[in-house]
């Protein structure tokens, strides 16, 4: 009984390590396309925020609410931060708080 339980609780932790490592790729590609964006010559925050955001709805649409998408820029660097709620393994209640950070120079 005990190692049934145990097993039961080992493949819960990497079924939610997986998702975890799955949504920090899925966040981290979406910042780093949104940085490309807004990072170019003629590229605005908002449009890499839109941007990244779109990529998320397109890639993680179905768990990825809660999703903040945030950019800023100083000293000629954009910088875009990607930040939410991983899947949990039981309906989204054991979910892990992941956030990315992508930066570019901007393009003269």
């Amino acid at each position: 009984m005990f190692g049934s339980v145990a097993m039961i609780c080992f493949v819960l932790l990497i079924v939610e390590s997986v998702s975890f490592w799955h949504a920090r790729n899925v966040f981290d590609e979406a910042a780093a396309e949104g940085v490309r964006v807004a990072a170019a010559f003629d590229g605005t925050c908002a449009a890499g925020t839109s941007t990244a955001q779109s990529l998320l709805d397109r890639r993680a649409g179905g768990w990825s609410s809660g999703v903040q998408v945030l950019c800023s820029e100083a000293d000629g660097i954009v910088t875009v931060t990607i930040s939410g709620t991983t899947p949990g393994v039981l309906f989204d209640s054991a979910g892990f708080r992941a956030s990315v950070t992508e930066s570019a120079p901007r393009e003269q």
